[in-house]
């Protein structure tokens, strides 16, 4: 099945968006600032905030990073 270009265009803005938030979760995990590295790996409830952290940075950068391309690709060059 071949995509057409406007859903290759919405689906490569929003991976860029849940790359750049996982990479965001990585790096809260690694530096672990005050502590919420640690409170999110020893959570009772283990995985759920950590997905629901990641799901929601998904959700934002992949709309800014949509809504900026969009907003680009309809700009007009300088003359």
């Amino acid at each position: 099945m071949k995509l057409g270009i406007t859903p290759r265009f919405v689906l490569a803005h929003i991976g860029v968006g849940a790359a750049l938030s996982a990479l965001l979760c990585g790096a809260i995990l690694l530096a672990d600032p005050l502590g919420l590295g640690t409170l999110l790996r020893r959570a009772e409830e283990h995985p759920a905030p950590l997905l629901l952290l990641w799901f929601f940075c998904t959700l934002t950068f992949a709309s800014v990073q949509l809504g900026v391309a969009i907003m680009l690709r309809f700009e007009n060059p300088p003359r």
